[in-house]
C-alpha cells in the first residue's frame, strides 16, 4: 500500500508542476510577417516557378516523360527482333554462297612442289 501512496503522491506532484502555465502568445504581427515571407520566396521564382509547381501540371510532365520513354523501350525491342531476324538470313545467304568445310580451289591452283 505504501507504493499506492507514493504514486499518488508522485501524480499529484507532477500535476501540481503544471499550475503555473500560461498560454504562449504569439509576438506581433507574426501571421503577417510569415505571410509576406512567404510570398517573397514563391515571387522569387516569377511566373514561370508559379506555373511549374503546380501538381497537375507536374504529374502531366511527369506521366509524358513516362510515356515517351515505355515508347523509346518498346521501340528499341521490336528493333532488336527484327535485326536478329534479318542478321539469321544474312547468314543463311553467305553461307549458301561460300562452301563451308571444303577445300577452296584457289589456294590449290598454284601449288608447288619441292
Amino acid at each position: 500500500m505504501s507504493s499506492d501512496s507514493n504514486n499518488d503522491s508522485r501524480i499529484d506532484a507532477v500535476l501540481n508542476s503544471l499550475d503555473g502555465v500560461r498560454q504562449a502568445k504569439a509576438p506581433d504581427f507574426l501571421y503577417t510577417r510569415l505571410q509576406g515571407r512567404m510570398e517573397r520566396e514563391f515571387d522569387q521564382g516569377g511566373p514561370l516557378g508559379r506555373w511549374l509547381t503546380k501538381p497537375v501540371l507536374a504529374l502531366t510532365i511527369a506521366a509524358i516523360i513516362l510515356i515517351a520513354n515505355a515508347t523509346t523501350v518498346l521501340k528499341m525491342w521490336e528493333q532488336n527482333t527484327s535485326t536478329t531476324n534479318v542478321n539469321n538470313e544474312s547468314g543463311q545467304i553467305v553461307a549458301a554462297e561460300y562452301p563451308a568445310g571444303g577445300v577452296y580451289p584457289v589456294y590449290n591452283e598454284n601449288s608447288l612442289e619441292p
